[in-house]
């Protein structure tokens, strides 16, 4: 009887939380098929500066903004990240926004879907998110804040007390990019509320990788005492040597159309230097410029 319980129970949860998940926002959605990446050789400096904080214990601040115009990689970076944390078992969640696609256009099913991820990372925090919603079905209609606390803060406090040494173990990195492409400014603010009353607790040792474009709503919050004491931001604008990881993407790319098309001679010296030189000057630190000798954008 009592197995019969549990397994309502947990179908009660799995179809509950199942209406209100975003698939594709995961950073290995088939929907976000071939999407943008760090060429290997390229963005290693900034790449390893978010690996040290995030493999930081002792790490001062718990939210990393990532910031930059359109253009300058962001999504490609957080990519690589999400991909290379989710390979070493440091990823908890991810999320990716498209101010294109309905559904990842809009923080509704921001928390929900994090919270689906921190399951199935953490599954120690199931029994406590599974009590919860059995308590109140209507927790994803309520505040951003009520969710945060019944859903991922209590759950994985819980957790934490009943698994020893669990704290060290746990994934801790929530990614989630292009909170700018969330096209309701205010829930733009809301999130990033949220997730500040969230690490204000010092109860979870969770930290978000943020990642947008300055636009003033999103510059203005990061100001504020409370979410800039817990902030470190990161510019890509002052990443170093743009113009050199734009060089290897470069030669990478025209390596790559060389040997896509077998039955076009090509010169040895096709690019010249000079060539290369003008694309990196054009590109003025900006990826989308230079990503259009990509193979992948043959079309254009």
């Amino acid at each position: 009887m009592s197995m019969r319980l549990e397994l309502w129970s947990t179908l009660s949860f799995l179809r509950a939380l199942y209406y209100q998940l975003n698939y594709s926002a995961f950073h290995n959605s088939a929907e976000r098929f071939d999407p943008p990446n760090c060429h290997p050789e390229t963005r290693k400096a900034i790449i390893k500066a978010i690996g040290m904080w995030v493999n930081n214990q002792k790490r001062t601040s718990s939210i990393m903004w990532l910031y930059g115009p359109t253009g300058a990689g962001k999504s490609a970076i957080l990519q690589r990240v999400a991909e290379i944390c989710n390979n070493e078992k440091k990823l908890c969640a991810s999320f990716f926004f498209s101010r294109t696609v309905a559904m990842r256009n809009n923080y509704t099913h921001l928390f929900s879907t994090i919270i689906y991820q921190i399951v199935l990372a953490i599954p120690e925090t199931k029994p406590f998110v599974v009590q919860a919603i059995e308590k109140d079905l209507t927790l994803f209609s309520q505040s951003l804040e009520v969710q945060i606390r019944s859903l991922i803060l209590d759950p994985l406090v819980h957790a934490m007390s009943t698994g020893a040494g669990l704290s060290r173990k746990l994934p801790q990195l929530i990614l989630i990019d292009g909170l700018d492409e969330c096209v309701n400014k205010e829930g733009q603010v809301a999130i990033l509320k949220a997730i500040s009353w969230l690490l204000y607790q010092r109860r979870v040792p969770l930290c978000f990788l943020i990642a947008s474009r300055p636009e003033l709503s999103i510059r203005n919050t990061f100001e504020l005492p409370s979410v800039k004491f817990l902030t470190t931001s990161l510019a890509l604008d002052d990443s170093p040597n743009p113009d050199k990881d734009i060089e290897v993407f470069l030669r990478s790319c025209f390596i790559d159309i060389k040997q896509s098309h077998t039955m076009r001679p090509f010169s040895e010296l096709w690019p010249s230097d000079h060539a290369i030189d003008t694309l990196v000057r054009r590109s003025s630190g900006q990826f989308i410029y230079a990503s259009v000798t990509s193979p992948r954008n043959a079309w254009m």
